[in-house]
């Protein structure tokens, strides 16, 4: 089989996926070690800066707004709950519904971490004017919409190469007599 000759213009070190990954985890890693003391994960933090910083949400809304999935936010609330940092509440609007909110713990929890997080913004933005650092977060923002919008459409993408079966290995049976 030809492979097809591709210009070799992708350079890792400048490629924009490569760089926000590069970046995300260095500041995630950085972040998590500080916060491991308080027993607290980088996904709860952005749990609680959210249910600190803009009150009450229901589940739906709070997965949203913290980018993490329905499942996986489930399961994080279950553990925080049982670590005394947040409380489900029947909806006020809905009473179908259930709203999450800091307990006092959480919320004394989400004010001793925040200054971490701050710092780490501004360790990241050092040498950055006030208004690059406004355009950078703009170019961010609307990076994520392209790639929200790009995800609701189906990608053409090759097709694959099917896989040979594979054989199933016998089974031996040890026999009790």
């Amino acid at each position: 089989s030809q492979i097809r000759e591709m210009p070799r213009k992708l350079i890792l070190q400048d490629f924009l996926p490569y760089l926000l990954n590069r970046a995300g985890l260095r500041v995630g890693l950085m972040f998590s070690r500080d916060i491991e003391p308080f027993d607290v994960s980088l996904p709860m933090w952005r749990v609680l800066v959210e249910l600190w910083r803009n009150g009450e949400h229901r589940l739906g809304e709070l997965s949203e707004r913290t980018s993490i999935d329905m499942s996986t936010l489930s399961r994080l609330v279950v553990a925080m709950q049982r670590k005394e940092l947040i409380v489900r509440r029947r909806s006020g609007l809905d009473g179908r519904a259930l709203s999450l909110t800091l307990t006092p713990r959480g919320l004394t929890l989400a004010e001793k971490i925040a200054p971490y997080a701050m710092r780490y913004e501004t360790v990241a933005m050092k040498g950055m004017s006030t208004r690059e650092v406004a355009t950078l977060k703009d170019l961010l923002k609307r990076a994520y919409t392209n790639l929200e919008e790009a995800e609701k459409k189906p990608a053409k993408r090759p097709a694959a190469k099917a896989r040979p079966a594979r054989k199933r290995a016998k089974r031996r049976v040890k026999s009790s007599a």
